[in-house]
């Protein structure tokens, strides 16, 4: 009997046990588990139509010419050792030995014209990095330092002549030949940034200069912070374990309604700042009342002019403005653009050589391209339809064909289209329904691809613009190909005005439709964000991982979010959170009439805007959520920066009503399943003000929140420390969803 019974207990656990599903180790995606296999260093040759390669096992340099499909080892990086050796008194070295007397090779290389290519090495002799370049038409090596012994490079010019550099022991950003280095913008003071972005990296800023075509002047922004109140981060870790006093620090936060910063752009006189061994630079002579921010700075091709764009602090108001670059001085305004809701002027203009100019605009209600004239007279519009140009890639050498990314044939898709500008006529050069990321050639004539959609997990595909050329050149294996993930769909949803929202969901592994499971809502829903597109595991790992464990997975993106046209973007004007908690609603209605759904079972989770919009959805139907989690969420949009807060509400001045309307602290009151929020203690995003008073005013309301402090983090949780956060929000909604 004993027997017959311990038989059954163990075909019994290995049911169990086959039953189970391996679940992604978490911290293995930040260890490397899951990397995609790759062509390392894959980049195409300029001036050829060669695509070029590091081949691990050859240890070379592999070149593919695209037309004929003829593989040609053009570098082995024994040519290198062999020099090396010969350098130093012997015929030949080894990678092996090389390495032994403590040098190291990147084989990371890049091209810096058709006969040069570069890469960097350590020197065995003296262990500091060296440039090495190897010229195929004379078949010889040149090397330099990388830097200098305190230099820190940061940037270059298109040449290489010019560079943007630390150097150690001397503060701020310097301009450097190599030999000389002067201090880009000598005009410093307490609370004045300079060379870095500005405006809190709104409108596309994420530079802090720009060099013009020819690299003979440099332009750079300044920003004067001082008259922005000062916010105070408390410092009680410095993430190493190391004991001090907790103190404060003061970062300048300017927050809707208050006084803002200010700013300038300079110009930087590289040839005369050389010459005369000092810094020469001068300020573009703007004025506020054109409007405060500046954006998409702009050089001429010839470096005769700077073109900036102007927007008010409305932001409904902007103004393409030409500026004299020797002087400084304001030459005229090119075109104006209004709106009642907002402008958002992200993308710079593109010129071509007689003279005219390239404009991105949506005051169609699309984002297209629009042709100018030198004085800012509107030629043509280029492309047209309700669909957008999503980015602008490049102009073939005749200028006369645009090549850009869209999602014209499908909104979760991204494909590579052309437009010819005389004609209009559209040619779409990629056509398989997914992600597509485009890598131009130098003569915009050829075209790599990297491929992902929801069931394919990466390729590789290279073809030719004319369209005669497109074929498969890679394919990763799945990383996660040995683990059961669950089944994931793309789907639209209609909400009251008829507009798609598109939606995802992922079943558990083993789904069985006659099953009730717990429903996990994931959700953002803010402006430049489009959660659901066709990529393989769009959702996300943790995501993924969770509907291993047996949740439906729902994401959806609602009105506001991207990529849909102005109508569908701008609709939450004055009113953050209505427009998008209704569409998220469609999608729980929808949810909810699911059989296999357990209507009692459904928690919600989301982080800063998806923050607010998880704490909006939990206050404003508190009925539908068993348990509730979220991230740095807004709460009071008076606590948010100027220029996004205001772009979308206005100032709390002019817009009590639809401030009163967001705020969740009022709402608190309302909330009734289990709340996990989560902020960092460094956050210079969304101020830890937002959550502290949230919980302030639960506990006025007799309220339980269960609150968690990132004390060394800042908008977000980074690093292996995530891997916290994620078992922290599993741990949280199993609690309340698992039965």
């Amino acid at each position: 009997m004993k027997k017959i019974l311990l038989a059954f207990v163990l075909l019994f656990s290995g049911i169990l046990l086959y039953g189970q599903t391996e679940l992604i180790d978490l911290e293995g995606v930040f260890t490397g588990k899951y990397r995609y296999d790759r062509l390392p260093s894959l980049q195409w040759r300029p001036a050829s139509n060669q695509y070029s390669y590091y081949d691990k096992d050859k240890d070379a340099v592999i070149g593919v010419d695209l037309a004929k499909g003829k593989e040609t080892e053009l570098f082995k990086f024994q040519q290198f050792y062999d020099n090396y050796a010969k350098a130093n008194g012997q015929k030949t070295m080894s990678a092996a030995d090389f390495k032994a007397k403590g040098g190291r090779v990147s084989t990371a290389f890049t091209w810096k014209d058709n006969q040069t290519l570069s890469f960097d090495f350590v020197n065995p002799s003296d262990k500091n990095v060296y440039h090495a370049t190897y010229v195929f038409s004379t078949k010889s090596f040149q090397t330099v330092p990388a830097s200098g012994e305190t230099e820190t490079p940061v940037d270059e010019s298109a040449d290489g002549k010019i560079r943007i550099s630390n150097f150690e022991g001397e503060e701020g950003y310097f301009v450097t030949d190599g030999k000389e280095h002067y201090l880009l913008c000598p005009d410093t003071g307490e609370h004045i940034v300079f060379g870095e972005p500005v405006h809190r990296s709104e409108w596309g800023i994420d530079e802090g200069w720009y060099f013009s075509p020819n690299s003979n002047y440099i332009a750079f922004y300044r920003m004067d912070e001082s008259m922005v109140e000062d916010y105070p981060l408390l410092q009680t870790s410095d993430g190493e374990g190391a004991a001090h006093i907790a103190y404060v620090k003061n970062i300048k936060y300017p927050m809707a309604g208050r006084t803002s910063h200010q700013v300038k752009v300079g110009i930087f006189d590289v040839a005369k700042s050389f010459q005369q061994k000092k810094t020469v630079y001068h300020y573009i002579q703007t004025n506020l009342a054109d409007g405060e921010f500046l954006t998409n700075v702009t050089f001429s091709t010839d470096e005769k002019y700077l073109y900036i764009t102007h927007l008010n602090r409305e932001q409904n108001h902007s103004k393409l403005i030409r500026y004299d670059v020797n002087t400084g001085k304001k030459i005229g305004i090119l075109l104006e653009e209004k709106d009642e809701r907002f402008v958002e002027p992200q993308t710079r203009m593109i010129f071509l050589k007689d003279g005219r100019f390239i404009w991105q605009s949506d005051v169609s209600g699309w984002n297209h391209f629009y042709l100018y004239t030198f004085d800012g007279k509107e030629v043509k519009q280029i492309t047209k339809g309700e669909w957008p140009v999503l980015e602008f890639l490049a102009l073939d050498e005749k200028e006369e064909v645009i090549y850009f990314m869209t999602n014209k044939d499908n909104p979760v898709d991204r494909y590579l289209y052309s437009v010819n500008i005389k004609t209009g006529e559209l040619k779409q050069l990629t056509r398989q329904s997914g992600t597509h990321t485009i890598v131009l050639s130098s003569d915009k004539k050829y075209f790599l691809d990297y491929f992902s959609s929801l069931h394919v997990p990466f390729q590789i595909y290279a073809g030719s613009t004319d369209g005669k050329i497109y074929k498969k050149i890679f394919e990763s294996k799945n990383p996660y190909r040995n683990l059961q993930l669950g089944t994931d769909t793309i789907f639209p949803l209609k909400n009251e005005n008829g507009d798609d929202l598109y939606c995802e969901m992922i079943l558990p592994p083993n789904f069985d439709k006659n099953k009730k499971y717990p429903c996990l809502v994931y959700v953002y829903g803010g402006p430049h964000s489009q959660l659901v597109t066709n990529t393989f595991m769009t959702a996300g790992v943790f995501l993924n991982y969770m509907a291993q464990k047996g949740y439906v997975i729902f994401v959806m993106d609602n009105r506001g979010t991207a990529n849909r046209g102005a109508e569908f973007e701008k609709c939450i004007h004055r009113r953050l959170g209505v427009c998008e908690s209704a569409d998220q609603m469609v999608g729980i209605r929808y949810l909810q009439s699911l059989p296999y759904i357990d209507k009692e079972r459904m928690g919600i989770d989301g982080w800063s805007f998806g923050g607010f919009m998880t704490l909006t959805m939990v206050t404003d139907h508190p009925e539908v959520f068993r348990s509730a989690s979220c991230g740095g969420p807004v709460v009071n949009w008076e606590w948010y920066e100027i220029m996004y807060g205001e772009r979308y509400m206005d100032t709390p001045q002019e817009n009590p009503e639809g401030y009163a309307n967001a705020c969740i602290i009022p709402k608190i009151k309302n909330l009734k399943c289990p709340l996990l929020i989560m902020h960092g203690q460094q956050d210079n995003t969304v101020v830890q003000q937002h959550s502290l008073e949230l919980l302030h005013q639960s506990v006025l309301d007799d309220v339980q929140i269960q609150y968690f402090p990132y004390t060394t983090h800042e908008h977000n949780v980074r690093g292996l420390d995530r891997v916290q956060m994620w078992h922290k929000i599993e741990q949280f909604h199993d609690q309340y969803l698992m039965k």
